[in-house]
This record gives C-alpha cells, structure tokens and sequence, in this order.
C-alpha cells in the first residue's frame, strides 16, 4: 500500500492498470521535487504530450507506441490490478451510501451557505459538511479513518 504526495486519501492498495506503478502526480511541484516514485525526473519530458510520457500505458498495459523510454518503468500485475479495481468498487459504495445519506440535509441548506458536523451516514462517525450557496457544491470529511472525503 501506498498513500498519494497530494491527495487526502487514506492509503490505496495495488495500482489502477494504465500507469507505471511509479507514477505520481504532483499538482504543485517544488524545484527538484518533480520526479517519480522511483526517481526520475519528470522535467525531462516537460513540454511533451502526457500521453507520449513512458508512465502511460495503452489497455493491454503496454507502452504506447509513441512513448519515450524509460529505464524503470514497471506495469502492475494482475493481482495489483485486481486489489486497486476492489478498493475503488469499495470506496465508490461508501460514498454512495453517504451521498444517498445526506440528501436530506442537501436539500434543507439549498441556496444557502452552510457547515455543520453531522453523523455519518456510512460508520456513524461525525462527518463535517459545507454546502457553498453560490452553486450548491458540498465538501465533505468524516473524521472517521477510512471513510469518506470529498470536494465537488
């Protein structure tokens, strides 16, 4: 397992099938900072396309016919696959049941601004949410390790 430099996630298990395993994004990069997990330096391919970069994989998980090389590129395997694919099913479930649990409080607070803890919906911990009156966007965190996070 594994946690993203730049997401508020809880750690992620195997790798999603398209990417090099070393892959990562990193949104705001300070200098000498821009490189992947296994050390390269993504500066290297600054001002090529995204999709001719090594760490992206075609759907067979091969690199694309245009790809520049690269020295350690490595593509998850199968069972690596096969984890990632569950923990997404996983966290896609929770955050159904979540969004289906606050409906209610959606509704109430539309066209308004507001913030409130309230249980949540899936582990019955407490869940901050905001709704932002300008276009009823809703952030939301429980406080619960594991649970949901979300920004819209």
């Amino acid at each position: 397992m594994r946690k993203f430099a730049t997401d508020l996630w809880a750690e992620v298990p195997g790798y999603a099938p398209n990417w090099c395993i070393y892959y990562r994004y990193n949104r705001d990069p300070k200098p000498g900072e821009n490189t992947c997990e296994a050390g390269i330096d993504l500066e290297a391919w600054h001002g090529t396309k995204f999709a001719s970069r090594p760490c992206f994989l075609d759907e067979r998980g091969q690199s694309k016919p245009d790809a520049m090389p690269c020295p350690k590129i490595r593509r998850p395997t199968a069972e690596e696959i096969a984890a990632h694919k569950e923990w997404i099913e996983k966290r896609m479930t929770l955050q159904g049941v979540v969004m289906v649990g606050i409906a209610p409080w959606r509704s109430a607070h539309k066209g308004k601004s507001a913030s409130e803890i309230v249980e949540c919906p899936a582990c019955k911990g407490r869940l901050h949410l905001s709704i932002a009156a300008y276009n009823g966007h809703v952030h939301g965190r429980c406080e619960t390790e594991g649970c949901v996070s979300w920004v819209e």
